[in-house]
This record gives C-alpha cells, sequence and structure tokens, in this order.
C-alpha cells in the first residue's frame, strides 16, 4: 500500500454515516470509477468510513462492492467479550486485512480521516494516521451495538454521534470541493421500520427477549432516538458549513442493520450518482 498520495485532485468526499444504507456510497464510487472522475481527500463516519477507507486503499468501487456483499454479518459478528457492546467486529476486521492488509493511513493512496469519538474525553477525533482497520473499527463502534476502540486511553465509537458528514474533515484534508453524501435515516422514517433487523446473534437474541418480556419497544426507542438525533445534529451541521454538493439518495425506510439491503442501497447509489453525474464533473473540473 506504499502508492503515491495523489494531492493533486480537487474533490474530495464526505460519506456519511447509516449502517447498511451506506451502500449508497458503494454505487457511487462505481459510477465516479466508470465515469473517470478522480477523487482526492476523503472524509468517511461509520459507513462512509469502511467504504471511504477501503477506497483510499485503492480498491474500486466494483471490488468493495464484492468483498462487502460476500460478508454473512451472521457469521462475522460474534458477542463482544468487552462489556461494552453487544457484538464483536473482530472477525470482520480479520476479513478485511485478509483483503487489504493493516496499512497506515498515512500510506494510502488518497489522504483520508475516519470520524470518530473518544468517550473517555468526550471529543471528536480525526484518525488520519495509523492503522487502518483501527481507524474502521472506532469509526463503526455504535455506541452498545458493536464494540468501541480501547487505545491510549481513549474509547473510541461511532463518529456519528457528533459528525455524521464530515464535510469540514474533507477540507482538512485538502480538499478544494467537497462532494457530501448523507445516507442518514429520515427524520420522518416510520417507526415501524425502527428494528434489529439485519442483525445477528446476541442483537436479535436482546430483541427476542424484549419482546417475550413485552419491552420490544425499548430497543425501538434507542434505535429511533439514535436515528433522530444523528438526522438533526447532521441538519444543524450541514447547514453551519455546507459542502459543494450535497447528494441524499433516495433510500427511503431501508433500516441502518438491514445489511440484507446492501444490493438495493448499492444500486439506488448508482441510479443517484448518474443523475447527478454532470453537476459531479462540473465539480470535479472546476
Amino acid at each position: 500500500m506504499g502508492a503515491d498520495v495523489d494531492t493533486g485532485c480537487q474533490l474530495g468526499l464526505a460519506l456519511g454515516g447509516g449502517g447498511a444504507r451506506g451502500g449508497a456510497h458503494i454505487g457511487l464510487l462505481k459510477v465516479l470509477d466508470e465515469a473517470g472522475i478522480r477523487v482526492g481527500a476523503i472524509a468517511g463516519t461509520s459507513a462512509g468510513g469502511i467504504v471511504g477507507g477501503l477506497y483510499a486503499a485503492g480498491l474500486s468501487g466494483a471490488e468493495i462492492e464484492s468483498l462487502l456483499i460476500g460478508i454473512d454479518p451472521a457469521r462475522v459478528l460474534e458477542p463482544d467479550p468487552s462489556g461494552w457492546a453487544l457484538l464483536s467486529t473482530r472477525r470482520f476486521l480479520e476479513l478485511l486485512r485478509q483483503r487489504i492488509g493493516d496499512p497506515l493511513i498515512e500510506e494510502l493512496p488518497h489522504p483520508f480521516a475516519a470520524v470518530a469519538v473518544d468517550l473517555r474525553n468526550s471529543r471528536e477525533v480525526h484518525l488520519s494516521r495509523g492503522p487502518l482497520l483501527a481507524a474502521i473499527q472506532a469509526t463503526i463502534a455504535v455506541p452498545g451495538i458493536l464494540c468501541p476502540l480501547e487505545a491510549e486511553g481513549c474509547v473510541y465509537v461511532d463518529g456519528g454521534v457528533l459528525n455524521n458528514v464530515p464535510v469540514d474533515v474533507a477540507r482538512k484534508l485538502g480538499a478544494r470541493r467537497v462532494l457530501a453524501v448523507d445516507v442518514s435515516v429520515p427524520i420522518d422514517c416510520p417507526l415501524e421500520h425502527t428494528s434489529f433487523s439485519g442483525l445477528p446473534g446476541p442483537a436479535r437474541v436482546a430483541e427476542r427477549i424484549l419482546a417475550r418480556a413485552r419491552r420490544r419497544n425499548a430497543a425501538v426507542a434507542l434505535i429511533k432516538s439514535w436515528n433522530l438525533l444523528c438526522a438533526a445534529y447532521t441538519a444543524r451541521r450541514l447547514q453551519d458549513d455546507p459542502p459543494d454538493l450535497l447528494l441524499r439518495p433516495d433510500l427511503g425506510p431501508i433500516p441502518v442493520t438491514a445489511m440484507h439491503e446492501l444490493r438495493r442501497a448499492i444500486a439506488i447509489g448508482e441510479r443517484m450518482a448518474r443523475e447527478h453525474l454532470d453537476a459531479i464533473r462540473q465539480l470535479a473540473s472546476g
């Protein structure tokens, strides 16, 4: 992974979090690749951190699609022994390691940063140096669901807590024009579409236990509240620091946990990118 860093391209990406809805990022990248549109700096949060990190490491959009579609959450997510969350991402990260190794972010072909939040010090963190897989673990660690990264006295969780579409981070990495993709669950998403759907093992067990105890709505309330907070805070940050082009794919009520909907999200992202291809070309050309 010792390729030269692409610092000469003005187009940067800010890829937001949204679980399975982040498949739309893959669709966007596939269209950019087909159109020959070069990307420079990439900032990603949560799902955007996974997709953006893999792209920064040199994988094409199609290669990222093949890799992530081939992963069965039921086989790679297991109980988290740390006590911080329901599920461990150890096996998932090992699959990524088998595909890309464990490169240092500063040695990637593209400038990259994953956004996380350090719970111990109550601050937003931009992971732009060090092991890529550790940064991915941190940025996808949905509090209470996926295990955080503990390192150097810090406890890192999903950056969506504070910065779900990191436009400012892409600019700090050197992007002169920023294309942002917001895959947040809409604020008006029906309550009945909120669940642990798509998550394996302990998460589904927890949902069944809550249902038997007539407390299933407790999980719904937790997830819905998280979605509302992310959407509202994201809207505020995008208003304060707008990107040069903001795209919101029409993902409807696809739940963040619905990994079986990944192909659909990718297709929606492709369609969105093709519909806005002229604007993206103009943005990239300056």
